[in-house]
C-alpha cells in the first residue's frame, strides 16, 4: 500500500510540474499587450500593439510609448492642447503607424499641431486643423510616409519639412486655407521643403489650394527635392503673400530640382519660379494658366 501511495505521489509532483512549465508567459497590464516567451532564448517579446484613442491623453500617452509595428489610431475628433510630438522610431522594416480621424489643434495657445522628430512612420487618413503654427512639421528624423493628410485652416504652412529631415515621401495630400494673418499671409505655404530640409524629399499627388503665401515653396532649401503630379492653384492673399505656385530656392543658391507632371493655375504671381536659385530646374511635362505674372521665370 505504501508503494502505492509513493507511486501516486510522485504522478502527481510530475503534473503539477508540468503544468507550470508550459503555462506561458503574459503581460499581467494589459490585454491589448500580448508578451510571448522564446524556449529557445528565454526572453520575453513584446508584441506590436493596436490602439485606437479618442482623447488628448490617451493619445499622447500611445505615442509617447509608441514602439516599430503598433497601430494608433484616432476615432473621430480629438482637440489638441499642446504640440503632439512623434519622438520615437520606428524601423525600416517595421514602421511606426499613426491614422485616422481628426485633430483639431485650436486648443493650441502657440507652436505647431503636429511635430515629428522620429524616423520611419507612415502617416495616414487624417486631417490636421487649425494650429497656431505649421500644421505638420518634419523637424528631423527622415524616412517617414506621409499619405492622404488634408492640412487645413493653420496659421503657416499646412505640411512643412526642414532643419534637416529627409527622405520623407509625402503622397495624396491636401493643403488648403492656411494663413498666417499676424505677418500678412507671408509663411502660409501648401507645402514647404525649405530651410535647410535634408536630402531625399518627395511631394507626389498632393493639391495645394487658396494658401496665403505659395503652394510649394523651397525658399533655402539646400539639397534637390522631387515634386512629381502635384498641383497647386489659388495662392497669394493677405497683404504679404507672394502668391507662387511652386517656388523653387531663393536667391544664392544652386539646387537642382525636379518638377514633373504639375499644373499651376489662377495664382496670384507665377506658376513656377526659381527665386533666384541658379542650379538646373527640370521642368517636364508641366504647365498651368490664369496665373498672374505669368507661367515661369527664373528657370535654368
Amino acid at each position: 500500500m505504501k508503494k502505492h501511495i509513493g507511486a501516486m505521489a510522485l504522478v502527481i509532483l510530475f503534473a503539477s510540474c508540468l503544468k507550470v512549465t508550459e503555462q506561458p508567459a503574459t503581460d499581467s497590464s494589459s490585454s491589448s499587450n500580448p508578451a510571448t516567451r522564446s524556449e529557445s532564448d528565454g526572453f520575453t517579446n513584446v508584441a506590436a500593439v493596436n490602439t485606437t484613442v479618442t482623447t488628448e491623453s490617451a493619445l499622447k500617452t500611445a505615442i509617447a510609448n509608441a514602439k516599430a509595428g503598433d497601430i494608433i489610431t484616432v476615432s473621430g475628433t480629438i482637440r489638441l492642447t499642446s504640440t503632439l510630438q512623434l519622438l520615437n522610431s520606428g524601423t525600416s522594416s517595421s514602421k511606426i503607424n499613426f491614422t485616422g480621424g481628426t485633430l483639431d489643434c485650436s486648443g493650441i495657445s502657440s507652436g505647431w499641431g503636429v511635430k515629428c522628430n522620429g524616423s520611419y512612420w507612415n502617416i495616414t487618413n487624417m486631417t490636421i486643423k487649425n494650429a497656431p503654427d505649421c500644421g505638420l512639421v518634419f523637424q528631423s528624423g527622415g524616412y517617414n510616409y506621409v499619405s492622404n493628410i488634408t492640412a487645413t485652416g493653420n496659421d503657416d504652412s499646412g505640411i512643412q519639412i526642414y532643419n534637416g529631415s529627409h527622405h520623407n515621401n509625402v503622397v495624396n495630400c491636401k493643403s488648403n486655407e492656411n494663413y498666417d494673418a499676424a505677418n500678412g499671409g507671408e509663411n502660409a505655404d501648401g507645402f514647404a521643403c525649405k530651410l535647410s530640409g535634408g536630402a531625399g524629399n518627395k511631394f507626389t499627388s498632393c493639391t495645394a489650394n487658396h494658401n496665403s503665401d505659395d503652394g510649394w515653396d523651397l525658399y533655402g532649401q539646400p539639397y534637390s527635392v522631387t515634386i512629381t503630379g502635384c498641383v497647386a492653384t489659388n495662392h497669394g492673399y493677405g497683404s504679404n503673400g507672394d502668391g507662387n505656385g511652386f517656388k523653387l530656392g531663393s536667391a544664392g543658391q544652386n539646387v537642382p530640382h525636379t518638377v514633373t507632371n504639375c499644373t499651376a493655375n489662377n495664382n496670384k504671381a507665377w506658376g513656377y519660379d526659381g527665386n533666384g536659385n541658379t542650379g538646373h530646374i527640370t521642368i517636364t511635362g508641366s504647365g498651368g494658366s490664369g496665373n498672374g505674372s505669368g507661367l515661369m521665370t527664373r528657370i535654368y
